[in-house]
Parts: C-alpha cells; sequence; structure tokens
C-alpha cells in the first residue's frame, strides 16, 4: 500500500489503473509452461480495489469479462507474483520500474476506465510572480519525462538501488538540464518539497538541482509524507514548490467525485479551479500517467496478441466459449 498511502494520504483511493504483467515462460499459478499457456485466468489486486463499485467491479462490467480467480495481496507485491508466475495478471502503477525489470507489459486502457495522472509542478502564485522565470526554468523537465523513461528512472532506485539524487542528476546532465559544477547562489530561496515514494524523490530532485543550477538556493524538504501532508505544506508556506498529480488535485484537493480521463482536460480544470480558489499555479505537465494499471507478463502477451484490457477480454471470453481456458 505504500504508493497509495503516499498519494493519497490515508484519505481514499479514487481509481487504480491495472497492470498486467507477462513474463516469459510462466502461466496463472501453473509453474513453468509456454509463453500465453494460461491454465487459469487468476488477477493480483489488492482488497480496495477489489470491492470498490468504481474499482474491479466496474471495470469487469465495462470491459465485459470475469477473471475465474481473484488473489488478494498487498500491492506491492503483485508485481513479484505475476513475475513469478502464481497469476496471470496484475494490477501495479503505470510508471513502477518493476514493470521493465521483470519483463512486464501494462495493456492499454482503451476504454478510458481509469482517471489521469499526469505530474506537474505547483507553487504559490506569490512565488510564481516572484520569480516568474521560474515557469522556464521548471518548463524544460516535463516534456522529457514520457512513460518510458520514467520506468526507467524509478527501476534505477527501486531494482537497482541508486540513490534518487544521483539518478535524478545523471539524467539531467544527460538532457542538458544542468552542468557539472552548479554557480553559487545569486538569486532568492526556493523550498522544494516532494512525497515520499520514489518517483516524487526522483521529481524533487531534478526541481532542485535545475534550480540549484539556475542559481537559486535551493533548500531540500523532499520526502515529507502523502498528498495531504505535502500540499498543506505548499499552502501554508512550509515549501514553495512541489509536482502533484493532476488526477489527486482533482479527486482530493479540488473535491470531485466524478474522475477524469484525459490529461488536456483534466489539467487545464485543475489549473484554472486550484489558481482561482486556492492561488496555486500549476505550470505545464508531463507526459507520463502514472495511473493505476492491469499488467501481463510480456511473452505471454505477445503470444495471445494482447495490447489492451478490450483484447484480454476477447481471449479470456473466446476461451469460455470453448469450454476451456487459453
Amino acid at each position: 500500500m505504500r504508493r497509495l498511502m503516499s498519494r493519497y494520504g490515508i484519505i481514499w483511493l479514487m481509481a487504480l489503473l491495472l497492470v498486467l504483467g507477462t513474463l516469459s515462460g510462466c502461466s496463472g499459478g501453473q509453474g513453468q509452461q509456454a509463453p500465453g499457456s494460461i491454465d487459469k485466468w487468476s488477477f493480483a489486486t489488492d482488497h480496495e480495489f477489489s470491492v470498490r463499485p468504481d474499482g474491479l467491479p466496474e471495470l469487469l462490467k465495462i470491459y465485459g469479462f470475469e477473471f475465474d480467480d481473484i488473489k488478494i495481496m498487498d500491492l506491492g507485491v503483485t508485481y513479484g507474483a505475476l513475475k513469478d508466475g502464481q497469476v496471470a495478471a496484475a494490477m501495479g502503477f503505470a510508471t513502477d520500474g518493476r514493470i521493465a525489470a521483470f519483463n512486464l507489459v501494462n495493456l492499454e486502457d482503451d476504454k478510458k476506465f481509469f482517471p489521469v495522472y499526469n505530474p506537474a509542478p505547483v507553487l504559490r502564485k506569490e512565488v510564481i510572480d516572484r520569480y516568474p522565470e521560474l515557469e522556464e526554468i521548471l518548463g524544460k523537465i516535463s516534456p522529457l519525462l514520457d512513460t518510458e523513461t520514467m520506468i526507467n528512472l524509478n527501476a534505477q532506485v527501486d531494482v537497482e538501488n541508486k540513490d534518487p539524487k544521483e539518478v535524478a542528476r545523471q539524467w539531467l546532465l544527460e538532457k542538458g538540464l544542468i552542468k557539472e559544477e552548479a554557480p553559487a547562489p545569486t538569486k532568492g530561496k526556493i523550498v522544494v518539497g516532494s512525497k515520499e515514494f520514489t518517483e516524487q524523490l526522483i521529481l524533487g530532485a531534478m526541481t532542485l538541482q535545475v534550480l540549484t543550477d539556475a542559481g537559486f538556493e535551493a533548500v531540500d524538504n523532499t520526502g515529507l509524507a502523502g498528498s495531504e501532508v505535502v500540499r498543506k505544506a505548499l499552502t501554508t508556506g512550509e515549501i514553495d514548490v512541489y509536482w502533484e498529480y493532476t488526477g489527486t488535485a482533482w479527486l482530493v484537493h479540488l473535491g470531485h467525485e466524478e474522475p477524469l480521463t484525459d490529461s488536456e482536460e483534466c489539467f487545464n480544470r485543475v489549473k484554472e479551479e486550484d489558481l482561482a480558489k486556492h492561488h496555486l499555479v500549476w505550470l505545464d505537465y508531463a507526459p507520463f500517467d502514472n495511473t493505476y494499471t492491469i499488467m501481463m507478463r510480456k511473452a505471454d502477451a505477445e503470444a495471445l496478441g494482447i495490447k489492451t484490457i478490450s483484447d484480454l477480454a476477447r481471449v479470456i471470453n473466446e476461451g469460455k466459449r470453448l469450454g476451456r481456458n487459453r
């Protein structure tokens, strides 16, 4: 539950994007078999998503299929269960580094069931008014962060055990966004915050380093806690900037009940409402969407021609019509 707690605090989970992971040579709880030989369509998920009316029950209803078995486990365990062949599919986070490391693949949510969670730097209006150049400085990061890039960066920390600050530094150097030697501070102080999970620590480290490179006195207050704590730190002036997810702002901070599934629409509505109500400024969002997802082992997905959740539904339903599993 680590990322759930970090993203939403202890308030609630609005949407889970399922990640179906497929690892070469394993099958759903049946040990080593040829890719695509799924004896039983078992699915790993956490308890909350399995019972929420806007979770797994609604997903299965919209896509029109049923798994043979639902295995309840801690969210962080689902990746390993899928990799080891204990299940045929599992839920997870779309940019988790274990997806690539474990040879898993995300299935496209082609019916747009899950809300969007694109991250963007958020600042108080007084901060951006004082230092308008921050928009250009921080704006260089966002467009370069696609899904593949974020999965790779997360994997360097979670799988290879590298330090988030060093991972961020090397990436920024490779992209030409910072220099090898940072200049002495000549501008004001900017306090950078973040939530406590890997992806947020990396984004926070990137922010600190580009600000330092631009001559600001960047103060590290990253790794605070979950969404509610970091948001409060921003609004009360404890920090000046952090990266927030559009879906989290829309559903949690702004209190809307209906999720949004279009990245541009969600960003624009959050940006407008947060400025009007809370004097918070959202800079441009990153392309990657760290929503929840359904995964399969890559070898199984390729063998069965499964790229989308609709493909998964078709394969499962065809197997049932034939009176057997695929």
